[in-house]
């Protein structure tokens, strides 16, 4: 291959490039050429006979019905309701059931709610800060006799059981323990152990000690 000719490489290239790029661009030319003539004569006639269809059919009666039948229909209902309803409801609400409260209102006040408070203010609460002062006080009352009755009680059983039980611990029963742990005790303690120590040097000279 000749390389010392760089113009006869790049017309070679260009040819090669001409014969793959042209069919392609042919095809592409030709595609685009059918979709113009396609949205030009089919898409757009037909996409513009359907919206002339959806407005005359669709949406001119729509308006048509909402202007002409629904908001005078609503309008005709809202009159209704509110002469009918809102309007007596109103009425009678302001000029009957509120001044009929007020005055009910007025008279459980006068009848109920301020004597209450008269007599809550004036005797009960004088009664119950009295009677809790009075229950406090006995209730300390009671507790000082309690004590002083609990000592009394205490006093009379010292002198009546305690003081004598240890009189009779002290003087009786303490000379009787030492003297039966002196005389009984011991010679009772020291017999056993004369007799257990026999009877250990009588087995051992019967049958002899362990091998």
């Amino acid at each position: 291959m000749n390389t010392e000719n760089p113009g006869c490489l790049t017309g070679v290239a260009r040819a090669v490039a001409l014969v793959v790029v042209l069919p392609l661009r042919l095809l592409w030319d030709a595609f685009a050429f059918c979709v113009k003539q396609l949205w030009r004569w089919i898409l757009a006639p037909v996409g513009r006979a359907l919206g002339w269809l959806i407005h005359h059919l669709v949406v001119i009666p729509l308006r048509f019905l909402w202007e002409w039948a629904i908001v005078p229909v609503a309008r005709a209902l809202w009159w209704v309701i509110d002469l009918l309803l809102v309007t007596p409801l109103t009425w009678l609400w302001r000029w009957v059931l509120l001044p009929v409260l007020k005055a009910l209102w007025w008279v459980v006040d006068l009848l109920v709610v301020t004597p209450l408070g008269w007599l809550w203010e004036y005797v009960l609460a004088p009664v119950g800060r009295a009677v809790g002062a009075a229950f406090a006080w006995a209730w300390g009352i009671a507790g000082l006799v309690s004590r002083a009755v609990g000592r009394a009680v205490g006093w009379v059983l010292w002198n009546a059981v305690g003081r004598p039980l240890a009189w009779a611990y002290r003087v009786v029963l303490t000379p009787v323990g030492h003297w039966l742990r002196t005389w009984v005790w011991a010679p009772v303690a020291s017999a056993a152990r004369a007799v257990r120590a026999a009877a250990r040097e009588v087995r051992l000279a019967l049958f002899g000690g362990p091998r």
